[in-house]
C-alpha cells in the first residue's frame, strides 16, 4: 500500500483534471464550409463579374486550395502549441517530483544518520564495558603476580607487612599498627636522607596507579597515583618507609616535586587516550609550608592550568586538620587556579562540610569498613548512611576505599556511594618505564 505525499497528489490531480478549452470544430464541417465558400466565390464571379465558367471555376478552386493550406498550417500551429504546453506541464510536474524526491532523500539521510549514531553509541558503550572488564582482569592478574613476586622475595616475618603496605595509601600515619621493616637500619637520618635524595634525583619515583571507578557501572573515572622509591641496590621503598624520614629531614618537597612532575607527564599521556579520566596526586602538607617549594609549585601548576579539571591534590584528614594559616592561604591560592583537593585516611566522621568546601575540598575518601561500621572514635554526628547526601549539599563527593569484596559493594551502594576504590576493582599497578621516561630528572623550575 503506497501513500502519496501532498505534493505528489496535487500533481497527479493536476494531470487528470480536464482543461476548460473551446471544442474544436469537426474536420468534415470545416471542409464543407471551404467548399461552400469556394463555390460561392465562383458563382459570384460568374454571375456578377461576368467571368466565364472556366475562369470562375479556377478562381474558386484556387481559393479552396488556399483555405486548405491555411487550415493545414493553422492545425499544425495549434498542435505545436498544444505539444509545447504539454511539455511545459511535464517539465513543471517533473520539477515538483524532483523537489519531492530531494526532500525524501534528505529525510532518509537524516534517519540513516540518526540510526548510525545510535548504533555507533551502542557499539562504543558495549566495547567500553568489555574493555573496562578486560582491564580489571588484567589489573588483577598483574597485581597478583606482583604481590606473589614481592612475597616470595620477602622474609616470612615481613610478608604480611609488605602485602598490607602494597595496598596502602601514601600517608605517613595511615596505620601505626603495622610493623614495617626498617628501611635504613643502623643509619643516621642524614645518611638515610642522602640515599633518598639520590634515589629521587637519579632514579625518580616509581608511580603506581590504582583506579577509582563509578558505581554501579564500574567505569574508571580517576586514578590515584602512589609513589615508591628505588635505592641503588634495587630495593623498593614504600611510602610508610620513607615519608616520616623525608618529613623529618626536610626533603619531602623534593620528593613531592618529582612525584608531581611525573604525575603530570602520566596524566598528559592518559589524556591523549581519554579526556574524561583524572588523577589524584598525594602531596605532603609539609610542602605547603615550604615557601620556596610552594612558589615554584604554584608557578608550575599555573603553567598547567588546563589540567585543573583532571588533577586532584590529596591530603590526609589529620594533615588537613593541622594546617596553619600559612598552609591554608597557600591552599586557597592553589584553589584560585581551579585545582581541587581530596581528604584521605578519614577516621573521624564529624566532618565540617562547609569549611572543607570553602578551602576547595571536593572529595572525601573513607574506608568501606569504616563507613559501614564506624568505630566509637569516629565521633559521627549522623548515621553513616546519610553522610554521602550531607556531603553532596556542599558539593563534596564521597569515595569508598579499600573495597575488597562484592558484599561491600552492595552495602556501599545502599549508602548512596557512587565512587569506589580498592583491590576488588584493580590493585595499584606500576606505570611502565617507557611511559615515564620523559619525566626523568624532573624539576618544577
Amino acid at each position: 500500500m503506497s501513500v502519496s505525499s501532498p505534493v505528489e497528489a496535487d500533481t497527479l490531480r493536476g494531470l487528470d483534471e480536464p482543461r476548460s478549452v473551446l471544442p474544436s470544430p469537426s474536420p468534415w464541417f470545416v471542409a464543407f464550409c471551404m467548399v461552400v465558400i469556394a463555390g460561392s466565390l465562383a458563382t459570384i464571379l460568374y454571375a456578377r463579374v461576368g467571368m466565364s465558367v472556366a475562369e470562375a471555376g479556377w478562381i474558386g478552386f484556387a481559393a479552396l486550395l488556399i483555405m486548405v493550406l491555411a487550415e493545414f498550417y493553422s492545425a499544425r500551429a495549434r498542435e505545436r502549441s498544444a505539444v509545447e504546453a504539454e511539455l511545459r506541464e511535464v517539465v513543471r510536474v517533473s520539477g515538483r517530483f524532483q523537489d519531492e524526491i530531494a526532500a525524501l532523500n534528505e529525510r532518509i539521510a537524516d534517519i540513516e544518520a540518526t540510526l548510525t549514531v545510535r548504533v555507533d553509541d551502542m557499539i562504543e558503550e558495549r566495547v567500553e564495558t568489555i574493555v573496562a572488564d578486560m582491564r580489571q582482569i588484567e589489573d588483577r592478574i598483574e597485581g597478583l603476580a606482583e604481590t606473589v613476586s614481592t612475597l616470595e622475595g620477602a622474609a616470612p616475618a615481613t610478608r604480611g607487612a609488605l602485602a598490607a603496605a602494597e595496598i596502602g595509601g601514601q600517608a605517613a600515619g595511615a596505620s601505626d599498627t603495622l610493623e614495617e621493616t626498617p628501611a635504613f637500619p643502623g643509619m643516621s637520618d642524614a645518611e638515610a636522607a642522602a640515599i633518598l635524595r639520590r634515589s629521587v634525583e637519579e632514579h625518580g619515583p616509581l608511580i603506581h596507579l590504582q583506579s577509582i571507578v563509578t558505581l554501579p557501572q564500574r567505569r574508571v573515572r580517576y586514578y590515584e597515583a602512589f609513589a615508591r622509591l628505588r635505592t641503588d641496590e634495587g630495593r623498593s621503598l614504600m611510602p610508610r618507609q620513607f615519608i616520616p624520614l623525608a618529613e623529618r629531614t626536610g626533603i619531602m618537597p623534593i620528593i613531592d616535586n618529582a612525584v608531581l612532575f611525573r604525575t603530570v607527564q602520566i596524566l598528559r599521556k592518559i589524556a591523549r587516550k581519554n579526556n574524561d579520566v583524572g588523577v589524584f596526586c598525594n602531596i605532603s602538607a609539609r610542602s605547603l609550608g615550604d615557601g620556596e617549594f610552594f612558589q615554584q609549585f604554584v608557578d608550575f601548576m599555573g603553567e598547567n592550568r588546563n589540567l585543573s579539571g583532571a588533577i586532584v591534590f590529596e591530603f590526609t584528614q589529620a594533615a588537613f586538620d593541622d594546617l596553619g594559616p600559612i598552609e591554608l592561604a597557600n591552599l586557597d591560592a592553589l584553589a584560585e587556579l581551579g585545582f581541587r583537593f581530596s581528604l584521605d585516611n578519614v577516621t573521624r566522621l564529624d566532618i565540617d562540610g562547609a569549611r572543607l568546601a570553602k578551602h576547595g575540598v571536593r572529595y572525601i575518601k573513607i574506608d568501606a569498613e569504616t563507613l559501614m561500621q564506624p568505630p566509637l572514635s569516629a565521633s559521627a554526628h549522623i548515621h553513616a548512611a546519610d553522610l554521602a547526601k550531607l556531603l553532596a549539599r556542599y558539593g563534596i563527593t564521597l569515595i569508598a576505599t579499600r573495597v575488597e569484596s562484592e558484599s561491600q559493594v552492595v552495602d556501599i551502594l545502599d549508602y548512596d556511594v557512587r565512587f569506589a576504590q580498592g583491590n576488588l576493582f584493580s590493585p595499584p599497578r606500576i606505570v611502565r618505564a617507557e611511559a615515564a621516561q620523559a619525566a626523568r630528572n624532573p624539576t618544577i623550575n
